[in-house]
């Protein structure tokens, strides 16, 4: 310890906390600085998330180094330590009754939908004529897109089934041997990996499928959505990736900027990472962020709470994410949203907390526009289950432009067995957009016959919309979700692929599908596609 105004006999061994007033107090006096610089001073950290235990110190004593009257230098010497069990709710516990930002909010948001909230719990679970699969699986090769001029490409369609080993270890082992061999085909390393889509056949396979994932990361890996999906029988898991390494040279006078947002301790901020994942990663002005569910940030507990609730909290992660990433992002600054939930009643709810945060507080709604609020599109799906029995988890695509310039559109056309509705968000600066395509049928979805024709007629409306768009953006990823239990559509979407590639040639996106319970408005298939220059 070496700072004016520090007594090595009087302050070590005190906590931060204890110290934090007389820090401030420095500061506003002598203007140096809170943290010990210009000076020094050393803390020793005794539990964090990281540490499996707690260190405990039994005995300590005092040593001067230096007994000079302006700055004495002194240490603490520990002749006695110890480590102890930690418990679940240690942090909880350690906060004063009525202190914890976290549970204030919670609190917050919890009286203004308490009655709302108890009469969707006295609802019965969303339940589905299905297996909770779908009936058909495949070994197909990966799915790729183009590599785009700003250095994007996705890969989807990764998956265990060529393990020897039918558990979930086996295949997640053989899923990321395909991954690399891939990878390496078309020159790209891990490294390059910025965000994945994790699906699983069961949630319960989770943990096993962590400890195998994790190996194959570093210190940022890339951020990460996991959902429970009805896989076709014998498949327990299915990825998909993007990619990014910039193709030009870098031209002078020009920056570049990729970095991952990796939080590990508990805060009051936002859910801290526990996983092999980031909470976002940021290429220049996009935020790719990872899936949010509504853990209490100082607990790492699911809130107890309503859907309502758990939504707010999840979007509210989501929102601090991305100004932690980007100043002055928010949700407005969205171009691509997908939610996940639990049961379909709850759609409606979901949706209403979504156009309510964007509009955001009273006193900052001149901020956003109306016309501003109306494109930003959500998708929601129903799926089995989430993580930690969640019943929501939310996860955006954001583009720090300006939001009010951006361009929109809205297309309804006539398909054989009903209509086709297409929404288009072009970003400001015309570098992204995301375009959302749903599928209604106007009958009974068992009487559809002339899949071929349906499943043209989605390939050749998604074309129609990129050449809409008048921008020279790839199609990178269309996440194709579909009602898993009419065999109709299973038809539909296994000819989707290709016939998107006659329809587009090279510009053909990846394919992600994605079987799901339930998708809103009688909907049988949403294909959600992002598109880059």
């Amino acid at each position: 310890m070496r700072i004016p105004g520090l007594d090595p006999e009087k302050h070590l061994g005190k906590s931060l906390a204890e110290m934090q007033p007389y820090l401030k107090q420095l500061s506003n006096k002598y203007g140096v600085h809170i943290c010990g610089e210009g000076g020094e001073y050393e803390t020793l950290t005794l539990d964090c998330p990281l540490f499996k235990k707690k260190i405990v110190i039994d005995e300590a004593e005092t040593v001067i180094h230096s007994a000079d009257a302006f700055a004495p230098v002194g240490y603490l010497r520990f002749t006695k330590m110890h480590t102890e069990d930690k418990h679940s709710d240690a942090v909880a516990r350690a906060l004063p009754h009525g202190s914890c930002p976290c549970q204030s909010a919670i609190d917050k948001m919890t009286e203004e939908v308490e009655y709302a909230d108890q009469a969707q719990d006295n609802q019965h679970k969303f339940t589905s004529n299905c297996d909770l699969s779908c009936h058909w699986g495949h070994d197909k090769p990966p799915s790729c897109s183009k590599r785009c001029s700003r250095g994007y490409q996705w890969i989807s369609g990764i998956n265990g089934l060529k393990s020897q080993d039918l558990g979930i270890e086996g295949q997640t082992l053989a899923a990321f041997t395909m991954l690399q061999d891939e990878l390496r085909n078309k020159s790209w390393k891990m490294k390059n990996i910025i965000l994945v889509h994790l699906y699983v056949r069961k949630m319960e396979d989770f943990v096993s499928l962590n400890a195998v994932y994790r190996k194959y990361f570093d210190t940022n890996p890339p951020a990460r959505v996991c959902v429970q999906a009805a896989l076709p029988a014998g498949q327990l898991l299915q990825m998909d990736c993007l990619l990014h390494d910039w193709t030009e040279p870098l031209e002078e006078g020009c920056f570049r900027h990729k970095e991952a947002l990796h939080v590990q301790g508990l805060s009051h901020w936002a859910p801290a990472n526990i996983g092999p994942y980031s909470q976002a990663y940021k290429v220049d002005e996009l935020v790719f962020c990872a899936g949010q569910i509504a853990l209490v940030p100082c607990t790492m507990c699911l809130v107890k709470a309503g859907t309502s609730v758990q939504a707010q909290l999840s979007f509210s992660h989501v929102k601090k994410v991305l100004e932690a990433v980007i100043h002055n992002l928010t949700l407005a600054h969205v171009v691509q949203a997908h939610c996940y939930t639990t049961r379909h009643q709850d759609i409606a709810t979901i949706r209403a907390v979504w156009e309510s945060m964007l509009r955001g507080p009273e006193e900052k709604k001149e901020l956003l526009w109306e016309s501003e609020i109306k494109r930003v599109p959500l998708l929601i799906a129903v799926v089995p289950a989430l993580p930690k029995d969640a019943a929501v988890e939310l996860h955006v695509t954001a583009s720090n432009d300006d939001p009010s310039r951006r361009t929109s559109w809205d297309i309804t056309t006539k398909a054989a067995c009903g209509s086709i509705e297409c929404h288009i968000v072009l970003s400001a600066d015309r570098s992204s957009a995301s375009l959302s395509l749903s599928l209604v049928p106007c009958g009974d979805v068992l009487g559809i016959t002339d899949v071929k024709r349906i499943t043209e007629e989605v390939s050749t409306t998604l074309m129609n919309a990129t050449k809409m768009i008048e921008a020279k953006l790839v199609p990178q990823c269309a996440r194709v979700f579909y009602k898993c239990s009419p065999s109709p559509v299973q038809q539909i979407v296994q000819g989707l692929e290709e016939s998107l590639r006659n329809c587009l040639g090279e510009s053909s996106p990846s394919v992600a599908l994605v079987p799901v319970l339930d998708l809103p408005n009688s909907q049988i298939l949403h294909l959600s596609c992002w598109l880059s220059l």
